[in-house]
């Protein structure tokens, strides 16, 4: 009888349908530009028992396809922060930011000689022609499809997301946000990245279109993060989770704290699949 009703009580707990992982910092660590080794197979395997995968990041959807190569038809991607999506190879949306202050931007980072400014738009991101170490980084390094351009203001009106760069890390965060933020949504995407995208976009914002149009509740998804641009999705989570490396008001928000990405995929394949089995096991 007292099996039977373990039984019954695990049916009626919340079965995760939806991994969604931010990247930078979170399943890539130290820095690194290739998945661990073992991610495309968990995916996979993760897929065949029906929960999905989705990569949350800052990052544009032509290098997350990319880098998800060999899986690339199994996962939903949320890019550039909430500020564009696409689903079984479908594009749900994408948010253009308002070009005049996008311009003032521009203007105001390419008389600077500390910070570095990317443009994105869903395809491509856009770097200065003049700037041949800092499109080497974004490039060959971080693995984006760049080009360089003799004027970044001819990009502006169809760029989603712009990302400042400082290389000895973010110095005055506040000064762009209390510049900028009636223009655009102001987030940290790492110790060395500011990125903006449309008012009142996010990756919260993002993650609540898109479950409503794939048929998931948010109460059967699992996210991890570790940086102030993954609140809002951890926070519409039905589990939020975080790395050990991740910031303060990340572990404040998470309801646990795993070693990494690639354990907490593997423990839930093992069957530790449901909601409940996460949550009151901060750790």
């Amino acid at each position: 009888m007292g099996n039977r009703r373990l039984c019954l009580e695990r049916e009626n707990m919340t079965k995760i349908r939806l991994i969604a992982s931010d990247l930078d910092g979170t399943l890539l660590q130290n820095g690194a530009q290739v998945l661990p080794e073992e991610t495309c197979d968990l995916i996979k395997a993760l897929y065949q028992k029906g929960i999905r995968f989705m990569a949350a990041s800052g990052r544009q959807y032509d290098n997350l396809e990319r880098l998800f190569a060999p899986v690339k038809k199994e996962i939903w991607y949320l890019c550039q922060n909430g500020a564009s999506a696409c689903v079984d190879g479908r594009v749900l949306f994408q948010e253009k930011m308002n070009r005049e202050a996008a311009d003032a931007l521009v203007d105001e980072v390419s008389a600077r000689a500390d910070v570095e400014i990317m443009v994105d738009d869903f395809d491509c991101c856009y770097v200065d022609e003049r700037n041949d170490a800092f499109y080497h980084l974004v490039k060959d390094v971080v693995g984006m499809h760049a080009e360089k351009v003799p004027d970044l203001h001819a990009y502006t009106s169809r760029c989603s997301k712009i990302s400042l760069y400082e290389e000895p890390g973010l110095y005055d965060i506040e000064y762009w946000q209390k510049k900028y933020g009636d223009f655009f949504t102001v987030v940290t995407g790492g110790f060395q990245w500011l990125d903006m995208m449309a008012k009142d976009i996010n990756k919260g914002t993002a993650m609540k279109q898109m479950l409503e149009q794939i048929g998931i509740a948010s109460a059967e998804t699992a996210v991890l993060g570790d940086n102030l641009n993954d609140l809002e999705m951890m926070e519409l989570a039905g589990l939020a989770a975080t790395v050990p490396n991740g910031v303060p008001e990340v572990q404040e928000a998470a309801h646990v704290t795993v070693s990494s990405v690639i354990s907490f995929m593997k423990e839930v394949l093992a069957g530790k699949d449901r909601i409940e089995d996460w949550k009151g096991n901060r750790r």
